[in-house]
């Protein structure tokens, strides 16, 4: 295993300050003068270490972005809460015609937009927009896709808030099922530990039959190897990522 050059500390978490540990951020050995570059799959990404959100690159998503591939060779696809434009990457490598990424950060979709550029991709498009607000526009213009993904950032971080959050993936999902054509696909992921697996499956159920949709479920999978679980602490099993054909 190659000697680690450089090594970047990002313990910001507010649960740090729950233990009676102090919150910090940088380098511990090395230097970095900028943003590093990386593969993931087929697809290039120059990564802010140091600025980017959690590690830069949301690393737990890493083995589940390559799954939508198969169906985006022509493909309308949106991919909502994109951030550094991880899944909308993937597609527009794999074919897609068109690929619309959404996230309400701006320095998110400014890095999304160097990455499409970075991978000499072409016919994809980054918006900065409050992906709640947008959903419900492209409804309102009758706008359709044949990928969807929702890749929300954690709704809760307690039980207390956890109706708050079933709220909102009401929400995304029932704007989602007006969005995919018969026979489109929606891949959607919840990294809220609070929501059971179970419940949010429930919830993605549940929206379907609201708009008389059918659901095949075609993957069912967690975060990738790099976050493991520990079987003696349930909540490390945080992510859910369904991927469903929508009839």
């Amino acid at each position: 295993v190659p000697e680690a050059t450089v090594i970047v500390e990002r313990n910001t978490s507010p649960l740090r300050r729950l233990e009676g540990l102090p919150e910090r951020s940088g380098v511990l050995l090395g230097e970095i003068t900028g943003p590093i570059r990386v593969t993931d799959g087929y697809v290039q990404y120059d990564v802010d270490l140091l600025g980017g959100q959690k590690t830069g690159l949301f690393l737990d998503q890493r083995e589940n972005r390559p799954t939508i591939s198969p169906y985006c060779d022509g493909a309308r696809v949106l991919d909502c809460f994109t951030n550094e434009g991880g899944f909308a990457l993937h597609a527009a490598q794999a074919g897609a015609s068109s690929v619309l990424g959404i996230d309400i950060s701006a320095d998110a979709v400014g890095r999304a937009r160097a990455n499409a550029t970075l991978n000499g991709l072409t016919g994809i498009e980054f918006r900065e927009a409050d992906v709640f607000s947008a959903l419900p526009e492209l409804v309102a213009a009758d706008e359709r896709f044949d990928v969807v993904v929702l890749d929300p950032p954690s709704f809760t971080r307690s039980r207390k808030e956890v109706p708050d959050a079933k709220r909102g993936y009401r929400t995304l999902h029932n704007a989602a099922m007006k969005l995919i054509r018969p026979g489109g696909v929606l891949a959607t992921a919840s990294c809220s530990h609070h929501i059971a697996e179970d419940v949010f499956a429930e919830i993605v159920q549940a929206a379907a039959q609201a708009n008389g949709r059918r659901l095949r479920l075609v993957a069912r999978r967690s975060q990738s190897p790099d976050h493991p679980v520990l079987l003696a602490m349930p909540e490390t099993k945080y992510l859910k990522y369904l991927l469903v054909q929508v009839e």
